[in-house]
């Protein structure tokens, strides 16, 4: 599998080394370039929303393999809890390149805020790629980073994501029409958090994640 990505392996190599991006953002999972008519955000592209089906809280751990996180009392309340379900996707074209690529269930939060709005909390383990893995998180740095004539056909959709830490770890933060969605991982699990707030309130919230 990795005989695939031969030629272009100096070529991401040396896009790492001078990359900002590549060198201090957390590397995005494979997906679909984004659609905002089909995609919950820019990260999770590889299940659509209409994939998403409610799940009782007692069965998430079990059918994702996710602990999950969640909001204090004093900042609001969950109402809803959803998941999508995972796929293997063999041959997966990424930079170029074809790969197998094992994508794990998205459980999807929705919590209404204490007075500002919703927070939609995105959770999923980071998909399983036929790649070493320091190998393969550059080819995803990259892959997500490729220009292309069209947005439409680019990963984040044309977007372009600020790099930022938030709870100890590296992110990528996403901002459009006033709403804004942070990534980040913990312990291998992904995380999106998607709200119409200001910056400093949404990253308040996230840091008191529970």
């Amino acid at each position: 599998m990795l005989a695939m990505y031969h030629p272009l392996r100096f070529l991401v190599l040396a896009a790492g080394l001078v990359s900002p991006v590549l060198t201090f953002a957390q590397t995005p999972p494979p997906g679909a370039p984004f659609d905002a008519s089909k995609h919950a955000n820019p990260i999770i592209t590889f299940v659509e929303t209409k994939d998403f089906k409610p799940i009782p809280s007692d069965q998430v751990d079990k059918q994702s393999g996710i602990e999950l996180l969640g909001i204090s009392q004093d900042e609001g309340k969950r109402e809803s809890i959803e998941i999508a379900d995972g796929r293997f996707v063999k041959n997966m074209p990424i930079l170029g390149g074809r790969t197998d690529v094992t994508f794990y269930p998205v459980v999807r939060q929705k919590f209404a805020l204490n007075g500002t709005g919703e927070l939609v909390l995105h959770s999923f383990r980071f998909p399983k790629v036929a790649l070493p893995p320091d190998f393969a998180r550059i080819v995803l740095n990259e892959a997500a980073l490729e220009r292309k004539k069209k947005p439409s056909e680019m990963r984040f959709g044309g977007a372009k994501p600020e790099t930022l830490e938030i709870r100890g770890a590296r992110a990528l933060l996403f901002e459009s029409d006033g709403q804004i969605t942070v990534y980040w991982q913990e312990q291998g699990i992904g995380h999106t958090a998607t709200a119409a707030l200001s910056r400093k309130d949404l990253f308040q919230i996230i840091e008191d994640l529970l």
